[in-house]
């Protein structure tokens, strides 16, 4: 059965091709398209229809970019970012790149990660964060990501110059390792007004991290988290999932964020996908959707399939969540943890959504309208990231996430990502560049 058409790329050579959105006779959603040259390409994007169409129907009325952030393209989708004309969503979330090294080596990491060459300067950095300040303004949320951002010395610095212009929210995106062995160094971080950190957190086993990371870091992880409570700053657990590796310990790892609400704002579940270096088998498709009803099973109903919405901030297949909001119960427990989503109904959650939200902060923020704090409660958020398997231009022309160019544009993070089945990247970070014959190498 057909329910849209769409545009969607061929992962071969990333031609723009025209896509339908269909359900097989067991309910299960794929996006269709065919290459000229490369045939015909089939890929999974939804495990239930009746779902699908229902998120999709959830909506918000879109808020565009503000001129100044517009860039002119004659490009076409996804060649001609930074923000185009084409766009429909304003950032609420932009990422900076700090740098392109790292002290892990991660099997799914979508991040070309390879060699020490030269980071991004302080000066260099200051027109990064001038750039959004052009395009949004200081009430967007700003992530400093890389690479790892945190094998840099002078990350207070640049930490303490986003705040300095202004930015409420500067939040670091981490593997944890410096952390976890340099509480000194973590305090120089807050001191400089880092206001969270975004933890890679892939299960409460040593598994996961020996599957996903290549080194079971589990202790350093609790460590890390350990170090934020003592030091007074928020985390939020990032957790990648792969099919078969730690998609079991979806419910175990909600359980753990409940358990340390006092230091865990927040819960970020991100279905893995094939961009940048990620080179596992595609044998199983794990979307959001995927996620959502793993989520009512292991919680045991805690969180139920339709407490999960989208969060307006981009399209209602991007990015979804819900806030479970603590409460006191009766008995020997004290407290209890209730989805705010469960009872509010679209006409309260559009009249209390702010368009200025961040993606993690958009629950949070109803809850502070109603005259409630969202302190002791967690935030939860699933993204769904495409590659060139699951692209759909109309989700990329949504998209709210960016990440910042060295010459002023903002891409999409998805688009930003986006490689050919090869691995052959769209968008060159920062110190990247290419030989005669395309082949991607690190400026020195």
């Amino acid at each position: 059965m057909s329910l849209y058409a769409t545009r969607s790329l061929c992962p071969e050579c990333l031609a723009v091709l025209p896509a339908e959105i269909k359900a097989d006779d067991g309910g299960v959603v794929w996006m269709t398209r065919t290459c000229p040259e490369h045939g015909e390409i089939q890929t999974r994007v939804w495990p239930d229809a009746e779902h699908y169409q229902w998120l999709r129907s959830l909506a918000f009325p879109r808020v565009r970019p503000a001129a100044a952030a517009v860039h002119p393209s004659e490009l076409p989708c996804p060649t001609g970012c930074g923000i185009c004309h084409r766009h429909q969503r304003k950032p609420t979330l932009i990422e900076i790149e700090v740098t392109q090294r790292c002290n892990l080596h991660c099997p799914v990491c979508f991040m070309s990660a390879e060699a020490d060459y030269t980071d991004v300067s302080l000066d260099e950095l200051a027109g990064f964060y001038g750039a959004i300040l052009a395009a949004s303004g200081t009430e967007t949320g700003v992530q400093l990501t890389g690479g790892e951002p945190t094998v840099r010395d002078d990350l207070p610095e640049i930490v303490a110059l986003g705040r300095r212009l202004g930015f409420w929210g500067v939040e670091v995106n981490t593997n944890g390792l410096r952390i976890a062995q340099d509480p000194a160094y973590l305090s120089e971080l807050v001191a400089a007004g880092c206001t969270g950190i975004y933890l890679q957190f892939d299960g409460v086993s040593a598994e996961p991290y020996r599957s996903i990371r290549g080194a079971d870091l589990l202790a350093v992880k609790l460590r890390a988290i350990e170090n934020c409570r003592a030091a007074g700053i928020q985390v939020v657990l990032a957790m990648t999932i792969v099919s078969g590796v730690n998609s079991l310990e979806l419910g175990a790892v909600v359980d753990f964020a409940l358990a340390n609400v006092d230091v865990v704002a927040g819960l970020a579940l991100q279905p893995a996908f094939t961009s940048g270096r990620f080179d596992a088998e595609r044998s199983v498709e794990l979307t959001m959707g995927d996620v959502i009803f793993m989520l009512e099973e292991q919680t045991n109903g805690l969180i139920q399939t339709t407490d999960i919405v989208p969060l307006g901030t981009s399209h209602p297949l991007c990015d979804t969540g819900t806030f479970l909001a603590r409460v006191e119960a009766e008995g020997e427990v004290q407290h209890a943890f209730v989805p705010i989503t469960r009872n509010l109904s679209r006409d309260e959650y559009r009249a209390l959504y702010n368009p200025d939200s961040p993606q993690g902060s958009v629950f949070g923020d109803i809850l502070v309208k109603q005259g409630l704090s969202p302190e002791g409660g967690l935030s939860l958020i699933i993204m769904n990231y495409m590659d060139a398997y699951s692209a759909d231009l109309e989700r990329f022309e949504e998209c709210s996430m960016f990440v910042t160019m060295a010459d002023g544009r903002l891409i999409p993070f998805c688009t930003y990502q986006l490689t050919d089945c090869a691995g052959q990247r769209v968008f060159l970070p920062w110190g990247m560049q290419t030989d005669e014959k395309g082949a991607v190498r690190w400026q020195r």
